[in-house]
């Protein structure tokens, strides 16, 4: 054989190796095929997460720009609401910074009003202390007349019109703010202190420090006010419990309840008769006339006086307990109370 010619046995195996090289290659191929395709999918999972990343981020920030929005219009609103309290301050002085305005009476008032306060006391109860007015003219020598009144709490005047239809033509009773006037002690000259004070706030406390102060002296003062107030912390200090200047008023209870109405064209019209009166509770007279002896004198002429039978009347807070507990005449037979010791 020549030696340039193939063996047959050869030739078989080099086809052989040739087909398992082609097939490993192409193996090779398929694997490559493969991992590109695997790293595409990486690849596009990737990119869909980090473009879903970024439509969350949008999201959130669209989402945190409303919110700022409604925040800023929020704001914006407030801002309005405040720059318009503020602009309506400015207009009205007498309103106070960080309080609800209050209504204030028609004609200018040098103090604030609060239209819930602001009612006139009915004539009725200025004559059922008639006999103890009286008693106190005949105590300092004057006339009806000359007697001097004093009412610091000004509402529309008509104090002075039903006492002069009383005889009682000498009534201080002024629109002036009376806090301001007991500060500086220029209040007018008086015999008798009269009132009846606003029930709001803090006014009823304030009148009481003022009439039992040192400065006040030994003047009798007739006083109308809710019956609650001699319960009250302030009232019992101020007397029973004063160490300084202890009193021991007596009370003047009405057997019908006084009905307080507000001036004319002050509040606005109800379409119900019920709130447009004042007072859903009961108010009396307190009483004291200066020192113990005076005081007994008030009560002896009361209770001889003909008004007992429109009023009642209690020497103490515990006769006004048993005043409450047993009731009182009211046209039929009085029922037994200690309200005469």
């Amino acid at each position: 054989m020549d030696a340039l010619e193939e063996d047959p046995a050869d030739q078989q195996d080099h086809r052989f190796v040739e087909k398992k090289r082609k097939k490993k290659t192409k193996q090779n191929e398929n694997e490559k095929k493969i991992s590109k395709g695997d790293g595409d999918k990486e690849q596009t999972a990737a990119a869909a997460v980090v473009n879903s990343s970024n439509t969350s981020s949008n999201k959130n920030k669209n989402k945190n720009n409303d919110n700022d929005g409604i925040v800023q219009k929020h704001n914006n609103k407030n801002n309005h609401h405040q720059r318009k309290n503020e602009n309506e301050n400015e207009k009205d002085p007498r309103l106070p910074q960080g309080r609800h305005p209050v209504k204030i009476v028609q004609g200018e008032h040098p103090f604030e009003v609060d239209d819930s306060d602001h009612c006139e006391t009915p004539l009725q109860s200025y004559k059922d202390i008639l006999p103890i007015l009286s008693e106190m003219c005949k105590k300092i020598g004057a006339a009806k007349q000359s007697m001097k009144i004093y009412d610091p709490y000004f509402c529309d005047g008509s104090v002075v019109k039903h006492l002069s239809s009383l005889g009682f033509e000498s009534v201080y009773n002024k629109k002036e703010d009376c806090y301001a006037v007991w500060e500086s002690e220029s209040e007018s000259q008086f015999d008798a202190f009269l009132t009846n004070p606003p029930y709001s706030e803090d006014h009823i406390e304030k009148l009481m420090n003022y009439i039992t102060s040192p400065s006040f002296g030994s003047k009798p003062w007739l006083l109308l006010m809710p019956q609650w107030v001699h319960k009250k912390d302030y009232y019992v200090n101020a007397t029973t419990k004063n160490r300084g200047k202890r009193c021991d008023p007596f009370y003047i209870v009405p057997k019908k309840r006084y009905v307080y109405l507000p001036p004319a064209n002050f509040r606005e019209k109800k379409d119900s008769d019920v709130h447009k009166k004042s007072s859903p509770f009961i108010s009396m007279w307190y009483c004291w006339g200066g020192d113990e002896k005076r005081n007994g004198e008030l009560m002896n002429a009361f209770k001889k006086s003909a008004t007992m039978r429109d009023c009642d009347m209690a020497r103490s807070k515990s006769a006004l307990r048993d005043l409450r507990r047993n009731g009182s005449d009211k046209g039929g037979k009085k029922k037994k109370a200690k309200t005469g010791k």
